[in-house]
């Protein structure tokens, strides 16, 4: 297996990033260096650029359709950190630590305003408009179902997989489903690359929130335990209800009444019903259907770094 430096597209996606967000205003200028040196692995435009390049186009526009798939993506960022009232973002104080809310949800409304612009610009910018609108859409979709469920202990399995979809599998559909549009692939086989990153964001989520209770602070950036602290139902949660039936659902109803004090009887029950490897076989099989994607294509550097960038995302 062949793996390819990202290096190189990397710094094309923050140099782009960089022409495309504007500088209209001195706080604007903040916000754009927050935006390019904030870190992050970048990992949106890289799918939509290895999976171009394995479809085996060297279409040029990658770049732009990548960088504007970031901007949204950071631009969710600043409205999810007002949202979750959080303080950390990749280990380092978020945005609207630094910089205030109200000032913090203007930047995220002017970043997608800076995206869309430049989007406008491209080829095939018609095409790419339905797609990158929809997600945008589907993003404050998301956000709001997620703010409507909130602490909600009837959220059902459903509910739960629709509120991922629209927060994160819907916008690596898009990097996808785009790379397959430049690749001029017909209609049907963008559909398969849509669903291809739909599934590869709904891995992103289960996986964060499989972080969210057994990782670090310190390695994951996020701080511990933060959804179980907010109440939110997320997918440890709702496998714990699979796992234990109405039993664990009878202990986390009275667990969630009181969750700070009540933490060690929730410890107490994720080590009973053994959630931690069940959680990871769950991710493990889900990987491995990403992988199988990944690797029926023809063989190639880029489809070998696709697959060792997925394959580094075991837990």
């Amino acid at each position: 297996m062949k793996r390819l430096s990202s290096a190189v597209p990397l710094k094309q996606v923050e140099a782009k990033l960089g022409k495309i967000i504007g500088e209209d205003l001195p706080i604007l200028k903040k916000i754009k260096k927050y935006t390019i040196e904030g870190g992050g692995k970048r990992i949106r435009p890289l799918t939509h650029f290895y999976t171009l390049r394995m479809l085996g186009s060297e279409h040029k526009e990658w770049v732009d359709v990548g960088a504007i798939g970031e901007l949204i993506h950071n631009a969710s960022l600043l409205h999810d950190d007002v949202v979750d009232k959080s303080d950390l973002r990749r280990g380092k104080p978020s945005a609207p630590v630094l910089f205030g809310n109200k000032t913090v949800v203007l930047a995220g409304d002017y970043l997608l305003a800076c995206g869309l612009n430049h989007l406008s610009t491209l080829e095939q910018s018609k095409e790419l408009l339905v797609i990158f609108s929809r997600t945008i859409r589907l993003l404050s979709s998301g956000e709001l179902l997620q703010m409507e469920w909130e602490g909600n202990l009837k959220t059902t399995t459903k509910t739960y997989e629709q509120i991922i979809y629209c927060k994160t599998g819907c916008l690596f559909g898009a990097m996808t489903e785009s790379a397959a549009l430049l690749a001029r692939k017909s209609s049907k086989e963008i559909a398969a690359y849509r669903q291809f990153g739909e599934r590869l964001g709904r891995y992103f989520q289960i996986r964060d929130d499989y972080i969210d209770y057994f990782a670090d602070a310190k390695d994951s950036g996020k701080t511990e335990m933060q959804d179980y602290e907010r109440g939110l139902i997320t997918w440890p949660v709702l496998k714990l209800f699979e796992a234990g039936g109405s039993k664990a659902r009878g202990a986390i109803t009275r667990i969630w009444k009181d969750r700070t004090a009540n933490l060690p009887d929730m410890l107490r029950l994720m080590d009973e019903l053994q959630l931690k490897s069940r959680l990871s076989r769950a991710l493990e099989t889900e990987l491995n259907h990403l992988l199988a994607f990944a690797e029926k294509h023809p063989p190639s550097a880029y489809r070998d770094t696709l697959a060792s960038t997925l394959a580094a995302l075991r837990v």
